[in-house]
């Protein structure tokens, strides 16, 4: 529990955090049934712990009903891409690894041992569902953690990060919530020289770029003047939102401050970049359709595993040395 203070006293952006942060609840948890079994009460302790226990599983287990219904319903209102079928993916993931894992463990177990490579492919379910499933945890733990810390009010540039266009040319609504939220937190920061930064290039099925059209509309919709709104319409990425945008704070002040506005599952993942750049400054999210959470979060998700992929490589090159060293004898 005091590395975890001591980490999100230092920097509440680090991904040290949510691994830290899943340690202390674990330590904690088990030193609480610990406790109240020392204290004599052995059937709380031991509801406490079959709690604990079979928590994570039947929520994976109901969740993957929840995750393939969710896909559905996102592909019928906002169409077929291969971001829209993550959820989807997962929910269905789930549902093969329950299905093995009851053949596992049932009376017809005995077609794992007469076909090891069965067996093998087992083991590599099992294992990705415990690696991702822990850090997705701790993920989502900590990116909801991580909402809740207070926002400094004092900001010298708020950024805007663009999305897609109506017809290549109008906000969308998620466009819009971001666009509002930074208004909202414009009026209310202490520095009355802040500046707006719309950050955002332009697609190849777009007619203008994303930060003109965040521009535009915050010029006929609120009354925060043109010349407190800087354009950056070069990046592409959200990495690059931030790069070209502290490109931008440094050339007109020294040593600034930033607020990075967008949507509330997608802040956590921003401020870690934020953090990689060496920018000083917090993330601000925005409320989002509830439809669309569960595969966006699993989007962050894969983006972050994709960007620290090393672990995982080195995760699943110790499982295969771990069953090469198991199954030698059998093969040889």
């Amino acid at each position: 529990m005091a590395s975890l203070v001591y980490s999100m006293w230092r920097d509440n952006r680090s991904l040290w955090n949510p691994p830290l942060l899943i340690i202390a609840v674990f330590f904690v948890y088990w030193t609480s049934t610990y406790l109240i079994y020392s204290a004599g009460y052995g059937l709380a302790s031991g509801v406490l712990l079959a709690i604990g226990l079979f928590a994570f599983p039947l929520a994976s287990f109901f969740g993957s009903f929840f995750l393939v219904y969710n896909g559905i319903i996102l592909l019928r209102r906002e169409g077929f891409s291969l971001t829209n079928l993550l959820s989807l993916c997962v929910g269905i993931f789930l549902f093969i690894f329950f299905s093995f894992t009851y053949i596992r463990i049932s009376v017809q177990s005995n077609l794992f041992f007469d076909y090891p490579v069965i067996n093998i492919a087992f083991l590599y379910i099992f294992s990705t569902f415990f690696i991702f499933g822990t850090v997705f945890v701790a993920f989502l733990l900590y990116s909801m953690l991580y909402a809740f810390i207070p926002k400094r009010k004092k900001y010298d540039f708020i950024i805007i990060h663009g999305a897609g266009l109506i017809d290549g040319e109008r906000v969308t609504p998620l466009l819009k919530k971001r666009i509002d939220k930074a208004v909202e937190a414009f009026h209310k920061s202490k520095n009355p020289e802040v500046m707006l930064i719309a950050s955002g290039g332009r697609g190849s099925d777009e007619k203008i770029s994303e930060a003109q059209a965040i521009v535009n509309y915050v010029i006929e919709e609120t009354d925060i003047p043109w010349d407190r709104i800087i354009l950056e319409d070069k990046s592409t990425t959200t990495y690059e939102n931030l790069l070209y945008s502290k490109k931008i704070g440094e050339e007109l002040i020294d040593n600034p401050r930033f607020l990075f506005v967008t949507n509330n599952y997608h802040v956590f993942r921003t401020s870690t970049y934020a953090r990689r750049l060496g920018m000083c400054g917090d993330g601000l999210g925005c409320s989002t359709a509830r439809y669309y959470i569960p595969s966006a979060f699993i989007r962050e998700f894969f983006a972050i595993c994709v960007r620290y992929k090393w672990f995982f490589i080195v995760a699943y090159g110790l499982l295969t040395l771990l069953i090469i060293t198991l199954y030698a004898g059998l093969f040889s």
